[in-house]
C-alpha cells in the first residue's frame, strides 16, 4: 500500500485531466473542445487522407467523455524514418513519404523483405532513446525494413485531442502502406505494425484501411477511453490477420494505470498479471532517478506502462523463451495448475516476437500469463511441482511446515534452498500438492531433489500442535514430479518433466528437521493424471 500511497502523491504532480495523467511540465490550458450532439455529424476531410466522422456511435458516456475532431495533418506531423540492415541509421533520421517517393527511391528500402513499423504513444515522439534500441535490436533479430513512426506533433496536447489525433496518425501508415504496396510490390500480409499506449489502437486504425494486413502488436494498449468501447474505436481481433497485445499497467487511471485488463487481441499476454511490474514500485525506483520532474515522472508513473515494450526488445535477443500458458486467471496460474500447453498445442504462446508462431491465430481474446523478473533480462524460467504424497497408516491425515528443496538439472545446473512452500502449508496426506516457482536458472531434466520438512504450529490453530508422543509430524511423500513449463511444443514439455521418488521404495518417510534425497527413476509411481495436474480453460 506504500507505494500506491506514494503514486497517489505524485497525482498531484501529474494532473489527471479527461480520465488521463497530464505532467504538470506538459500542462497547457483547457481548450474549447466540441462534443458531439446527437445526430450531429462531425467532420474532418483532408485532400490526401480523406474524411474522418464523428457521429452518435462515438458517444459514449462516461467510456469517452469528450469526442472531438483531430487537428491538422499539418500539425500532427507523422513522419516516417527507414532503418535497415545495409543503413541502420539508429542514430538518424532518414526520413521517407508517400507524398515524395524518391525520398524512397534514395534508400536501401527492401519490399521482398518484411516490414515493421513501430510507434509510440501518449506525449511521446518517435525520436525517445527505446524507440531506436527498438528498431536496432529489430534489425539484430531479422533482416527487415524498419520503419520508425513520429507523431509528436499530435501526441503532446490533451489526451482527448491526442486520442481524436491517432485516427490521422492511422490513415498516414495506412496510406504509406498501401502506397508501398500498390507501387513497390510490397506484400501487406509480411507488414507488422508495433505500438505501445495510444500507438496500439492507431496501428488498429491502420489495419482497417490496410487489407490483408499481417500482424498487429499491442504493446500496453491505452485504457482511458478506449476500455469497454465498441470495436471500430480500439484495437481488436479483425484488425489484422493476427493481433498480438502485451498487457502490463491494467489497473484503472483512478490507480495511475494507463492500460487495460480487457483483451483486444487474438492472444492478450499478462506478465506479472498484467498489473504492477517487479521493480516498478516508485521505491526501488531509487530518489537518483529523479533528476529532472520529466524523467522523473516518466519513471514513477508509467514504468509498468513501459515495461510492454521492453518485454518485446527483450523477446528478440532471446535471453529465454517467454513461453505464456492459458489459464482461467492469474491465480490458478500461479498455484501451478496450468503447465501442460495441451496435445494440441493451443494453451502456450511465446510472448513478443514470437507470438506469431501460435497454432491456432482464429482464437481471439486468449489470455495467458507468464512472471518475469524486475531487471533486464526480464525472462524467468517457470517450474511446476506436483508432490504426490502418500498416506500410510502411521501418517496423520495433514500436516503443515515448510518444504525447502535442491534441485539438480541433467544439464549441471544446480537451484539451492529454494522455499518451496509458504509458512504454515498445509498437506493433505493422499492428495497431491502443487507449487508452481520461477528462476534465473533453466535446468533442463531434473534428475535429483535434496527435500527438507520442517514441521510447524500455529496459534490460530489449536489443531496444529503436534507433541511427539501425540501424533506424527513426518511429511510422507510417494514421489515428486517437477516438468519445466518452458519448453514447447508439449512433446518436449513430456519430455522434460521428470518424476523422482526413492528408488524401490513405496513411499518416503521426511521427518520434522531431516532431509531425504529422491532421484529420477523409470519406476518411479507418480499417481496424480494428466487432467489432475493441469485445470484447462
Amino acid at each position: 500500500m506504500a507505494s500506491r500511497a506514494v503514486m497517489t502523491v505524485m497525482a498531484v504532480v501529474v494532473a489527471v485531466s479527461e480520465a488521463a495523467a497530464i505532467p504538470a511540465w506538459r500542462y497547457a490550458k483547457p481548450l474549447s473542445l466540441p462534443k458531439t450532439k446527437t445526430g450531429e455529424v462531425q467532420e474532418w476531410c483532408d485532400d490526401v487522407l480523406g474524411c474522418l466522422y464523428l457521429d452518435e456511435t462515438w458517444e459514449l458516456g462516461t467510456l469517452r467523455p469528450v469526442n472531438q475532431l483531430p487537428d491538422s495533418r499539418e500539425k500532427i506531423g507523422t513522419t516516417f524514418m527507414l532503418h535497415t540492415r545495409a543503413n541502420p541509421a539508429i542514430y538518424e533520421d532518414i526520413v521517407i513519404s508517400a507524398d515524395d517517393p524518391s525520398t524512397i527511391d534514395a534508400t536501401t528500402f527492401d519490399p521482398s523483405k518484411p516490414t515493421k513499423i513501430v510507434t509510440h504513444g501518449f506525449i511521446d515522439t518517435g525520436y525517445l532513446k527505446w524507440l531506436r534500441q527498438l528498431s536496432e535490436a529489430l534489425l539484430e533479430y531479422g533482416d527487415y525494413n524498419v520503419i520508425r513512426v513520429d507523431w509528436g506533433g499530435g501526441s503532446l496536447p490533451m489526451y482527448s485531442s491526442a486520442c481524436a489525433n491517432i485516427r490521422v496518425v492511422g490513415l498516414e501508415m495506412a496510406r504509406l502502406v498501401n502506397f508501398l504496396a500498390d507501387n513497390y510490390g510490397l506484400d501487406r500480409g509480411n507488414v507488422h505494425l508495433a505500438g505501445h499506449s495510444l500507438g496500439s489502437h492507431a496501428s488498429g486504425y491502420a489495419g482497417e484501411k490496410i487489407e490483408g494486413l499481417g500482424r498487429i502488436t499491442g504493446m500496453d494498449p491505452a485504457g482511458p477511453y478506449f476500455t469497454g468501447t465498441p470495436n471500430f474505436v480500439r484495437l481488436d481481433p479483425t484488425d489484422a490477420v493476427f493481433v498480438d497485445a502485451i498487457h502490463t499497467d491494467a489497473d484503472t487511471i483512478l490507480l495511475l494505470g494507463y492500460g487495460t485488463e480487457q483483451p483486444m487481441g487474438n492472444l492478450d499476454f499478462y506478465p506479472n498479471s498484467g498489473h504492477d511490474q517487479p521493480g516498478c514500485d516508485p521505491v526501488n525506483i531509487g530518489i537518483d532517478m529523479i533528476d529532472d520532474i520529466g524523467d522523473g515522472i516518466r519513471e514513477l508513473a508509467a514504468c509498468s506502462h513501459a515495461r510492454s515494450y521492453e518485454f518485446f526488445k527483450d523477446s528478440l535477443y532471446k535471453p529465454c523463451p517467454y513461453l505464456a500458458h492459458e489459464c482461467f486467471d492469474y491465480d490458478s496460474f500461479e498455484l501451478g495448475r496450468c503447465a501442460s500447453c495441451s496435445d494440441d498445442n493451443t494453451k502456450c504462446a511465446y510472448m513478443g516476437i514470437r507470438a506469431e508462431e501460435y497454432v491456432a491465430k482464429e482464437r481471439e481474446n486468449v489470455k495467458l500469463y507468464l512472471d518475469t523478473g524486475k531487471d533486464a533480462p526480464y525472462c524467468l524460467y517457470h517450474y511446476q511441482v506436483i508432490v504426490d504424497t502418500a498416506s500410510p497408516k502411521e501418517a496423520e491425515d495433514w500436516v503443515q511446515g515448510h518444504l525447502d528443496v535442491t534441485l539438480y538439472g541433467d544439464n549441471g545446473e544446480i537451484i539451492e534452498n529454494l522455499r518451496l512452500t509458504g509458512e504454515h502449508e498445509r498437506f493433505e496426506h493422499g492428495q497431491p500438492k502443487y507449487f508452481m516457482f520461477k528462476s534465473t536458472t533453466d535446468l533442463s531434466r531434473v534428475i535429483r531433489v535434496v527435500a527438507e520438512w520442517h514441521y510447524d504450529d500455529t496459534l490460530t490453530n489449536i489443531g496444529s500442535y503436534c507433541w511427539m508422543l501425540l501424533c506424527n509430524r513426518a511429511l510422507y511423500v510417494r514421489s515428486i514430479q517437477i516438468a519445466p513449463m518452458d519448453y514447447y511444443p508439449q512433446t518436449a514439455f513430456l519430455d522434460h518433466s521428470r518424476v523422482l521418488c526413492k528408488v524401490n521404495s513405496d513411499y518416503l518417510e521426511i521427518k520434522s528437521g531431516d532431509t531425504a534425497n529422491l532421484d529420477y527413476d523409470e519406476s518411479c509411481v507418480f499417481s496424480v493424471s494428466n487432467r489432475e495436474a493441469t485445470l484447462t480453460p
